[in-house]
This record gives C-alpha cells, structure tokens and sequence, in this order.
C-alpha cells in the first residue's frame, strides 16, 4: 500500500471525494462520456436524471467500506437542478449521510468548503483531502490551502 494510501486510511485524514468522474461513473451517453452538449445539460438532467443510473466506482467504494463513512464527505459542482440527483446517489451507493454531501456553484468554492471542514473538524488543513479527476481543481486547492491533493487515479489499484 502507498504511503499516500495510508495517509488517506489514517482515522484522522477527512477525505472528500468530487462526485462526477471520481464517485460516479462519468458515462452519461449512449458509447459517450455525454449525453448532450454543455449547454443542454440542464434540460437533459431534467427530463432524465442522468444519477438516478449511474454506478459507483468499486474501488473507492472499497475504501470507503474499508474505512468508514464518519470522515468522509463529498463535495461537487452542481447547478440547483444537478444538485438533488447528485445526492441521492451519493447517498444510496456509498451510504454517507446528508451533512457530508455538499455541492458548490462554482469549483473555486471547493477551496472555502475544504478550509471550513478543517476548521469545523479542529484540524489543520493538511489533514483534509480532496480526490479529483480534474487537474486544474487540484492544483487551485494545493496553491489555495494546505489539504492534501489526490487524483482519483491513486485508487485505480486500491484492494488489488
């Protein structure tokens, strides 16, 4: 196991997780990653609810089992409409509870949600980490705080 596996799995780390591409397969489309353009996606969401569908990814599911639901917490970008459904999928496919599922307007909020959790939880911010799939989030969140930043490409071998 990695050291930064480790660090992740140590009782004190709050770990927060991003929903698309990280906790939910990004796989909206029929043979695609989308099922619409950009600007349609609010339309599409509301006549179809793309999360009512989609699947966790095992080997974050893992972990998550493995390490317990009370310090982990996620945290996604979601219009008012996204939002609901993003939610409900969190809930019901890694069973965190309500107060840790958070969603922003923008990913810039990302930075004053994680530096919040460390202060509710009376930590320094090097004991919070974000899991992403997008480089320029991670990279605004380690110039913006101390938490730890961690591509989701870390868990691709978790539990093998």
């Amino acid at each position: 196991m990695t050291k930064l596996m480790e660090y992740l799995l140590d009782p004190q780390t709050a770990v927060v997780f991003d929903i698309d591409g990280v906790l939910a397969v990004y796989e909206f489309g029929e043979l695609s990653h989308s099922a619409c353009p950009d600007e349609e996606w609010e339309d599409f969401v509301r006549a179809h609810d793309p999360y009512a569908r989609s699947r966790p990814i095992s080997q974050i599911k893992r972990f998550i089992d493995d390490r317990g639901v009370d310090r982990v917490w996620a945290c996604s970008q979601a219009s008012d409409v996204e939002a609901p459904g993003k939610r409900a999928f969190v809930m019901r496919c890694y069973g965190l509870a309500p107060a840790h599922v958070a969603t922003v307007a923008h990913k810039a909020e990302k930075v004053e949600f994680l530096r919040r959790l460390a202060h509710e939880l009376n930590v320094p911010e090097r004991r919070v980490a974000i899991v992403e799939d997008t480089v320029r989030t991670l990279d605004l969140i380690g110039r913006e705080t101390g938490c730890v930043t961690v591509h989701v490409s870390s868990f691709f071998d978790y539990g093998a």
